[in-house]
């Protein structure tokens, strides 16, 4: 288990009046539920993630400061170098005008998937397993990006079953999950034994190694109107008339899933909420 250790002034270096900045990376629907921003400096909409954490009292207003950096068409290619022009985006268009550096990026929120995906499981050439391959390869880019990265947390797709368009339709959606699955435990288990799975590529955390620590964020997939056991479903309603993006309830009921992962998570409430310890 790892935790950020303190907030950081933007050279990196523990201050208690620095910063952790929790970031987001990824797609259409990341934005969308995240942040729902439309190009306004720390504008998101009071239904997505962001602004309902703006309304909570229990979330941490003094060291925190959360960034969206997801943006729409960017899916998970974007996001697999380094030097791809998405990070340098955040760091020009968010990160400095609000007086933050990458320096001070200890948490992100990874949410990609793939356009157009052909092949679904168990095909060895299934579109989940090229998912693997870029979630580790941006795992590394994010190492590079942002020296001070402790936590990544990764969630899969909401629900796809009425989709319109061949973007990212079921079962791939569904399948995301797995290619989530496989990579943090592509993690664990290079941990365990050494082994770097062929896939994910080299995980080794820790100050050493060329990956931060991975972890699970929310799960938001549902079949449908099939209720899973903590009662979540999809309804045709939650969705835009493409069946894919997410229409205003459903970024609200991922927004309230983050907000309830980072306020109740272990690893995560002791930066994320006031007066709270992670164990």
């Amino acid at each position: 288990m790892c935790t950020p250790g303190t907030p950081v002034d933007t050279a990196g270096a523990p201050s208690a009046a620095g910063k952790y900045v929790l970031l987001s990376i990824g797609m259409s629907n990341t934005t969308q539920e995240f942040c729902s921003q439309a190009g306004t400096l720390g504008s998101c909409d009071p239904w997505s993630f962001v602004g309902q954490a703006a309304a909570d009292a229990v979330v941490n207003r003094t060291t925190l400061a959360i960034v969206n950096g997801a943006r729409g068409g960017q899916a998970a290619p974007a996001w697999t170098s380094p030097s791809s022009p998405e990070y340098d985006r955040i760091r020009d268009s968010w990160l400095a005008p609000s007086g933050l550096s990458e320096k001070q990026v200890q948490i992100v929120w990874v949410k990609v998937a793939n356009a157009q995906p052909r092949v679904a499981l168990p095909d060895t050439a299934a579109d989940a397993y090229t998912l693997v391959r870029q979630l580790g390869q941006i795992s590394r880019a994010l190492k590079v990006r942002y020296p001070n990265v402790r936590q990544v947390f990764i969630s899969s797709r909401i629900y796809a079953g009425y989709a319109t368009t061949t973007l990212n339709p079921e079962p791939y959606a569904y399948e995301s999950g797995f290619a989530v699955k496989w990579a943090v435990q592509a993690q664990i288990a290079q941990a365990a034994i050494g082994a770097v799975d062929p896939r994910a590529g080299d995980l080794r955390y820790g100050a050493a190694g060329p990956a931060p620590w991975l972890a699970w964020g929310p799960y938001p997939w549902a079949a449908g109107m099939t209720p899973r056991s903590d009662g979540l479903t999809w309804a045709p309603s939650d969705f835009a008339s493409d069946g894919t993006h997410p229409a205003q309830s459903a970024r609200q009921k991922v927004g309230a899933m983050l907000l309830a992962f980072f306020k109740s998570s272990p690893v995560t409430r002791c930066w994320f909420a006031t007066g709270a310890s992670c164990d």
